[in-house]
């Protein structure tokens, strides 16, 4: 028995390292492309808009409170906050200016979620269409759901994928 001890030792102290490795690997989010995106947006059942802009709180936002003691999971069916985006929608190789009061809903996958855009948040982004006729931004616990578009490139991008079609990203630079 006492050849035991020290491996049942090492095992005792090793579990939490072990527990604590699972946790913070058990969210692996895929790097985000804008065509992935894209291709989500044109095919899901809902209208989404694609547009570029900048994102301003239009009200306090909710906290984030974290798991639920007895579920583990985040209540996250009540967050979701007014934005103000303006911008442009994007229509194929034109554009609409766009100044509009939207939804910004935080989505959860267990205990991990997303964070609502702080002001000034710029960039390429869809906006689903709600049966009321809102428009809602969603942010999920992966990032994917904003596109840098400094000097014009998502733009660019999103503008090829509405008349010519997506080309892959170019992975080499």
């Amino acid at each position: 028995m006492t050849s035991l001890t020290p491996w049942l030792r090492r095992a005792a102290l090793a579990l939490p390292l072990i527990a604590a490795a699972g946790t913070a690997s058990a969210l692996s989010c895929a790097p985000p492309s804008l065509e992935g995106a894209y291709s989500g947006w044109d095919k899901a059942k809902e209208r989404y808009y694609v547009v570029s802009g900048t994102l301003t709180p239009a009200q306090p936002l909710p906290a984030i409170n974290g798991p639920n003691p007895s579920t583990g999971r985040i209540d996250s069916a009540n967050l979701r906050a007014v934005y103000r985006i303006q911008g442009e929608d994007i229509r194929g190789l034109s554009s609409v200016p766009v100044d509009h009061y939207i939804w910004v809903r935080v989505g959860c996958l267990a205990s991990w979620c997303g964070q609502f855009p702080r002001a000034g948040t710029s960039g390429v982004m869809g906006l689903k269409q709600l049966p009321d006729g809102t428009l809602e931004l969603g942010i999920g616990a992966c990032p994917g759901a904003i596109f840098n578009n400094d000097g014009g490139a998502a733009k660019a991008r999103v503008q090829q994928c509405m008349t010519t079609g997506c080309a892959p990203p170019d992975r080499t630079r």
